[in-house]
């Protein structure tokens, strides 16, 4: 049996996606598997090796807005089908944005509520 070492609740959720490093930056219209408060995987062709440091703005089109939310991380792992990515760091709206498409995605809100509240 594998044991599962995620922590946070992972929904599916389909966004632009545009990651930046030193030495490319990559945007696709990103069919993402997960996304997590913690981190993301994002469905590429691109081959950036685990341990690159990238920016990484996830833009949500609304019917009259767009709104960016702006995440510094770095490459977790690569395989075949894309990048999973861990999050670093964000600024306070880009946390509240995130924890929400978490929220309304998730289809148990009760964990989720005790992931926010949790200090782990």
């Amino acid at each position: 049996m594998v044991e599962e070492k995620r922590k946070k609740t992972r929904v599916h959720f389909e966004a632009l996606v545009t990651l930046k490093t030193d030495e490319s930056e990559i945007q696709t219209e990103a069919n993402l598997k997960d996304i997590s408060m913690k981190g993301m995987f994002v469905n590429t062709e691109e081959k950036i090796p685990a341990g690159t440091p990238c920016d990484i703005e996830i833009l949500l089109t609304g019917t009259s807005t767009t709104l960016a939310l702006s995440i510094r991380g770095s490459i977790a792992r690569h395989d075949a089908s894309g990048l999973g990515i861990a999050f670093d760091s964000m600024d306070i709206d880009s946390y509240f944005h995130l924890k929400n498409i978490v929220m309304y995605n998730a289809s148990n809100t009760e964990d989720i509520d005790k992931e926010f509240f949790s200090l782990k």
